[in-house]
C-alpha cells in the first residue's frame, strides 16, 4: 500500500491562526441529540458523552477513483484537495507548535459506499454522489459519517460524501458556485473529530453560501478546536496509516481467515455512527445531521 504523510512544511500555507479569543468550536461526541442536551454556550456543543478523536492522533484518507464524471471532477484532483485541506488543519499554531496529528494518504480506492467493516479491511473515502443522494435535502452539500467506539470516543472509521447530483460544485477561482475547496476543508474538520461552531466567521460553522470561498481558509475558532483534541508535544511520527483491520480498495472484502470469536452485540465493545454535514445557508441553517446510534459489535 502506497501512504504519502502530508508534511509539516505545508504550514507554510499560512495557517497559523491565533490572533483572536475564540470559544464557540464543539467537539463531536458518543453521545446523540436524544440523550444529551446542548450546553449553554453553542446549541451544536452536547452537555455529556466522550469527544471523539482518531487514536494516537494518525489517520489515513482515500479518494474513490472515479470522482465525479458529471461535475468533471478527477479522483486524483479529489485527492489533491482534501490533501491540501487536511494540511490547513494539521498546519495550525498552538501555541508555538503544531497539533500532534499525522494524516496519510492511501492509493485511490475502488469501493464507493459508506461503510465500515467490523472483521475485515477498511479505507476511509472521500466520495462523490452523481446518481442519487440518499439523504433526503438538497441542501445538504456533503455528509461525513463517522464510526466511533462508544466506550472511549476512538474513531475508528470516517467516510465522505459529496452531493455532487444536486449541488453545482466547482473547482477554482472562475465562476465559482459550490467552492468544493471549502466544502471538503469544512468535512475535514467532521472527519477529524469537530462537530459544528457557533462562531458565524469559523470554517466550522453550519452553512454555506454559493459563490463564498471563505471556508477554505481556517479561523481562530477552528485552531482552537483542533488544538484541543490534538494538543501538541505528542510524538506521531511513528504512527501507522494503515486503517482498522487493514487497507483495501474494494468494499466489503472478507477477512483471510475469520477467527472463532467475535463480540456479540451489547458486548464489552461497541460502535457508534454519526453524520454530519454542510448545508446552504440561505436554505439549511441546521445543516447536523445525525443518524441513530449502532450499538453493535466492534473490533
Amino acid at each position: 500500500m502506497r501512504a504519502d504523510r502530508i508534511s509539516a512544511l505545508l504550514v507554510a500555507l499560512g495557517l497559523g491562526l491565533t490572533a483572536r479569543h475564540a470559544a464557540a468550536f464543539c467537539r463531536t461526541t458518543t453521545c446523540s441529540p436524544n440523550e444529551c442536551q446542548p450546553t449553554a454556550g453553542c446549541s451544536y456543543c452536547l452537555d455529556g458523552g466522550l469527544p471523539l478523536y482518531w487514536p494516537g492522533g494518525c489517520a489515513s484518507f482515500s479518494a474513490q477513483v472515479t470522482g465525479s464524471p458529471l461535475r468533471g471532477i478527477s479522483g486524483a484532483l479529489t485527492g489533491e484537495l482534501v490533501k491540501t485541506a487536511l494540511a490547513k488543519w494539521i498546519g495550525v499554531d498552538c501555541g508555538g507548535a503544531p497539533p500532534s496529528l499525522a494524516l496519510f494518504q492511501t492509493q485511490d480506492v475502488v469501493c464507493d459506499q459508506q461503510e465500515y467493516n467490523q472483521d475485515s479491511p477498511n479505507a476511509n473515502v472521500w466520495m462523490y454522489r452523481d446518481d442519487a443522494w440518499p439523504y433526503g435535502s438538497s441542501s445538504t452539500l456533503a455528509l461525513t459519517t463517522v464510526t466511533f467506539n462508544v466506550k472511549t470516543g476512538e474513531i475508528y472509521d470516517a467516510d465522505v460524501e459529496v452531493n455532487s447530483l444536486q449541488v453545482p460544485l466547482t473547482v477554482g477561482d472562475v465562476a465559482i458556485q459550490a467552492d468544493l475547496d471549502s466544502i471538503v476543508t469544512h468535512e475535514a474538520g467532521h472527519f477529524l473529530g469537530l462537530s459544528h461552531s457557533c462562531d458565524k466567521q469559523a470554517t466550522m460553522y453550519v452553512s454555506y453560501q454559493f459563490g463564498e470561498t471563505g471556508l477554505r481558509s481556517l479561523e481562530a475558532d477552528d485552531t482552537q478546536g483542533i488544538c484541543a483534541i490534538y494538543p501538541p508535544g505528542k510524538d506521531v511520527s511513528q504512527c501507522s496509516p494503515i486503517p482498522r483491520h487493514g487497507f483495501s480498495i474494494d468494499c466489503g472484502v472478507e477477512p483471510e481467515e475469520k477467527g472463532c470469536c467475535s463480540t456479540a452485540p451489547g458486548g464489552p465493545s461497541g460502535s457508534g455512527t454519526w453524520a454530519m454535514g454542510l448545508g446552504l445557508s440561505a436554505l439549511a441553517l441546521g445543516a447536523l445531521r445525525r443518524r441513530p446510534g449502532v450499538r453493535a459489535k466492534a473490533r
